[in-house]
C-alpha cells in the first residue's frame, strides 16, 4: 500500500516528461543514496557525478514544466480578463434598460 494517493493530473506533461518526473522523484526519495563523508575520494567523486547528472536532468524537466506553466497562466490571465470585458459589456446593457424602462 502507499503513502500517497494517485491523482491521476495531466497538466501537458508528454508521457515520456512525466515518466522522467517520476523517476527524478523516485531517485531522490531513494533512501538507500546517501552522501557520507567518511568515504574515500573517489567515491564522494562519484556520488557527486551522479547528484550533479540527476540535479541537470531534474532541471530540464522542471524548466519544461515551468514552460509550460507561463502558457497556462497566459491562457488564465487572457480568459480572466476577457470575462472581465464581458462583465462590464452586460453591467451596461443592464444600465441602459433600467433607463430604457424609466423613461
Amino acid at each position: 500500500m502507499e503513502d500517497e494517493p494517485q491523482m491521476d493530473l495531466n497538466i501537458g506533461l508528454a508521457e515520456e516528461e512525466r515518466k522522467d518526473l517520476e523517476n527524478l522523484i523516485g531517485v531522490f526519495k531513494d533512501e538507500s543514496f546517501s552522501l557520507s563523508l567518511n568515504a574515500a575520494p573517489e567515491d564522494l567523486q562519484k556520488q557527486i557525478i551522479f547528484l550533479k547528472e540527476k540535479i541537470t536532468r531534474m532541471s530540464v524537466v522542471l524548466l519544461a514544466l515551468d514552460k509550460k506553466m507561463r502558457s497556462l497562466y497566459e491562457v488564465v490571465r487572457l480568459f480572466y480578463r476577457k470575462t472581465e470585458v464581458m462583465n462590464e459589456r452586460i453591467n451596461d446593457v443592464i444600465k441602459l434598460v433600467k433607463t430604457d424602462k424609466q423613461r
